[in-house]
């Protein structure tokens, strides 16, 4: 249905903005999950009745307790708008109010299943974890890499798209930059290419060495381990 009226408007964002809040927050308890916009979008109008429902609930002991604080149900089924047009600081306030108490139970219920459920979950991808979160101070990833045509190449990690579909993923490798293919021993690219980008998709397997950083400067680090020596570096990846 689609609103036609400044009020359906309203109710219609305050009976569906508090199972929004909720799903926000949820993101930081569980990983996400490939789902159909029907299922989020019944999971989000399910929360927000439920929120909604238990705002009304208290809102209508106030007015049990309190006549004549509230504005009347039945004068904002009016089809004419009348009464809501003639009581507006009422309405606005009650429509605060249960948005106020929505939100407010969105919240509490985020925070008690964060306690039953312990620490917040963040999703991240193992790029993420392994090139930011786990990086030690003062160091920086240096790999190895295996693509699926049988080329391998190791390299500094200069930047990375984080968190999307691997598919979507693109690995940006700085020097020292050296590759091989077959069963030939790692050698360095001219000096003239600086940057290697490796698509996401094409990686079939990655080790990782954090190296101490030396006053920022990529080619600072040396060559690889075993480079040119039997080809050890990082493991045998071929």
């Amino acid at each position: 249905m689609v609103p036609s009226t400044w009020l359906t408007v309203v109710l219609f964002l305050l009976l569906v903005s508090p199972g929004l809040l909720f799903d926000l927050l949820a993101v930081r308890r569980r990983t996400g999950a490939v789902e159909s916009a029907f299922h989020e979008t019944s999971r989000i109008v399910l929360a927000s009745l439920g929120f909604t429902a238990l705002a009304v609930a208290v809102l209508a002991v106030v007015a049990a307790l309190f006549p004549g604080l509230l504005p009347d149900p039945k004068g904002l089924l009016d089809p004419d708008g009348r009464y809501a047009a003639d009581h507006w600081p009422a309405v606005i306030g009650a429509l605060a109010a249960e948005s106020v108490l929505a939100h407010a139970a969105a919240l509490l219920t985020h925070g008690i299943l964060v306690r039953r459920g312990g620490a917040t979950i963040r999703p991240m991808s193992a790029w993420t974890a392994l090139f930011r979160r786990d990086r030690p101070k003062g160091h920086r990833p240096y790999v190895r890499l295996r693509l699926t045509g049988g080329i391998v190449y190791t390299g500094t990690v200069v930047s990375f798209t984080s968190d999307l579909p691997l598919a979507d993923r693109e690995l940006v490798l700085g020097p020292p930059l050296y590759s091989k293919t077959g069963d030939r021993q790692l050698s360095p690219l001219p000096p003239d290419y600086t940057r290697v980008v490796i698509r996401g998709a094409m990686i079939e397997t990655m080790a990782v060495e954090y190296r101490p950083s030396y006053d920022g400067e990529p080619d600072a680090i040396g060559p690889p381990p075993g480079a040119g020596v039997g080809d050890t570096a990082l493991g045998d990846l071929a």
